[in-house]
C-alpha cells in the first residue's frame, strides 16, 4: 500500500494501534490500494443547524462538507483530517457521496459521467474519517466527496 499526502502538510503515520494489526486479515485485500491524507478546510464547514459547529452530549449537531480529492482512479483510501477542531469522533455518523467533479473547484458541482464511483467503506475516528473509494476508469479523473457528519 502506498501513502500520498496532498493539499497541506505531509504527515506519514505508522499503524494507528494494535487494533490495526488485528485487522491484518481484512486489510490484506488492500494490496495495491493508494492511501491519501488531506486536511479538512475548516473555513468551508457548513453547520446543519445554522449555528456554530460544536459537539453536544445529548443533542446532535452536524455539518456538510465537500472535498476536492483531485484526479484519481482505481482503488483509493482517502483520509480527511481535522486536527484542530473536534469535528469528527469515533461516534460520528458520517455519510459520503462521491462523483466526478466539474473542473474549477467544488463549488462548480458534480456530475454523472461514464465512470463508475463506489464508496466501499466509511470509518470515522478521532479527528479524521477514512473512506475507501473505487473509481472504474482507465485514467485519473476529478473526484469530489460530499460528507454529511452527524455527532450524536
Amino acid at each position: 500500500m502506498s501513502i500520498i499526502h496532498s493539499n497541506g502538510p505531509e504527515v506519514i503515520t505508522a499503524p494507528r494501534s494494535a487494533q490495526d494489526q488485528a485487522a491484518a486479515a481484512s486489510s490484506a485485500i488492500l494490496a495495491g490500494v493508494t492511501t491519501v491524507v488531506q486536511e479538512l478546510d475548516e473555513a468551508a464547514v457548513v453547520p446543519l443547524s445554522g449555528g456554530t459547529v460544536r459537539q453536544q452530549v445529548l443533542e446532535g449537531y452536524g455539518y456538510t462538507y465537500r472535498q476536492n480529492w483531485g484526479a484519481r482512479n482505481g482503488e483509493v483510501i482517502l483520509t480527511l483530517i481535522s486536527p484542530r477542531l473536534p469535528l469528527i469522533t469515533p461516534r460520528s455518523r458520517i455519510f459520503v457521496a462521491v462523483s466526478e467533479g466539474v473542473a474549477g473547484g467544488p463549488d462548480n458541482g458534480k456530475f454523472i459521467g461514464a465512470a463508475r464511483f463506489t464508496v466501499r467503506n466509511v470509518a470515522p475516528r478521532a479527528n479524521a474519517v477514512d473512506i475507501w473509494v473505487s473509481i472504474e476508469w482507465p485514467a485519473p479523473i476529478l473526484l469530489y466527496a460530499d460528507y454529511l457528519v452527524i455527532n450524536p
